[in-house]
Order: structure tokens, then C-alpha cells, then sequence
């Protein structure tokens, strides 16, 4: 009896927090196609209970904001390309949600950008930068930037600069190789994010 109790008491403490944990859609990619220090094997997306989305691409080996930071000119970066209304591989993505590094230091900053027809893409909502392990990049930001879809098609892209690098493109890998995506269904009574 005092056992049974004692798993009843376990699954209605642990019930709360299975309900808040974020099972993501993801998509994985080989672990050799990377050119760089950068190098893409697993790229996904959830919706957390705080309506939230976030993004997690995770790399082959460690990696610091070293490996994105230049001495001079643009730096490297990290981001996830979203297509909400047009098509993966025939048209620019309609947002990215990217990170860089910043001038000295190991913070990285994020930013949610909307593509536009004239001109450079404009940065559109801020996002939350996490490291979990020395592999991967948690990217966080509230669905209302990206116009609250019903479904969303996702793939990453990293870039770095060096000395083995093309110019101005830098070294690029993507995940999963372009044009396929991931696709994530959002509800669209989630909550306000």
C-alpha cells in the first residue's frame, strides 16, 4: 500500500513536469558536409508551454564565440531560416532567427529578421541566447515575430569567416541540405508569445 501511495505521490509531482517539457521537431544531417569550424548534425524546433518557440541546432564538435568572431569585417553566425508562406529552395526565407557574437566576450546575441523585397532584412523582435552544452545553441523568441503561422518550415545555416573561407560568403553549412526543412505544426490557439 505504502508503495502504491508512494507512485501516485510521484506521478502527480512528475505529471506537472512531463506536460512542461518541449518535444521538438527535428531533422539530423551528416556530419562530414560542413566546410569550417561549424559543421550542422541536428537542427530543431518546439513550441514551449509559455507559447514560445525555440530553435536548437547543435553542431559536430565544441565550438565558442570564437569560432564566429573576425578580426575585421563581418562576423560569422548561426540561423535558423523559417519559411511561413513561401517555398524552401525557390525563394528567400521569410524570417531568420540568427545569432552572433559580440565584439569581445563569450555573449552571443540573437535577433528575429523579417526578409524584405527592397533591401537588407530588418530586424524585427530580440532574441533569447542559451548554451546548453558546448555544442548546441538554444535560440527563444515569442511567435508573435514571425506573425503567428499555423505551421512553420525550418532549416539552419552556419557561417563562418577565415583565412580558408570564400570571400564574402565564408564557409556555410546548412541543415538539412537546402531545399528540404523541417516542418513544426503550431496551434493556432497557443498562447500569447
Amino acid at each position: 500500500m505504502k508503495r502504491a501511495v508512494a507512485v501516485l505521490v510521484a506521478l502527480g509531482v512528475l505529471a506537472p513536469l512531463a506536460s512542461a517539457q518541449i518535444i521538438p521537431t527535428f531533422r539530423k544531417d551528416s556530419a562530414t558536409d560542413g566546410r569550417g569550424p561549424l559543421d550542422i548534425v541536428r537542427v530543431a524546433m518546439s513550441r514551449g508551454v509559455d507559447g514560445r518557440l525555440r530553435g536548437e541546432v547543435t553542431m559536430e564538435k565544441p565550438w565558442t564565440t570564437d569560432d564566429l568572431r573576425t578580426a575585421s569585417g563581418a562576423p560569422g553566425s548561426i540561423c535558423l531560416t523559417l519559411y511561413t508562406k513561401r517555398a524552401p529552395g525557390s525563394d528567400p526565407a521569410d524570417w531568420l532567427v540568427c545569432v552572433t557574437p559580440e565584439k569581445e566576450g563569450d555573449l552571443l546575441r540573437g535577433r528575429v529578421l523579417r526578409d524584405r523585397a527592397n533591401g537588407l532584412p530588418r530586424q524585427v523582435g530580440a532574441v533569447t541566447v542559451t548554451r546548453p552544452t558546448s555544442r548546441t545553441v538554444y535560440l527563444r523568441f515569442a511567435q508573435s515575430t514571425i506573425d503567428r503561422p499555423t505551421s512553420v518550415r525550418f532549416a539552419a545555416e552556419a557561417v563562418t569567416r577565415g583565412r580558408r573561407c570564400p570571400r564574402p560568403l565564408g564557409c556555410r553549412d546548412t541543415a538539412p541540405d537546402a531545399p528540404t526543412t523541417g516542418n513544426l505544426t503550431l496551434r493556432t490557439t497557443a498562447p500569447s508569445g
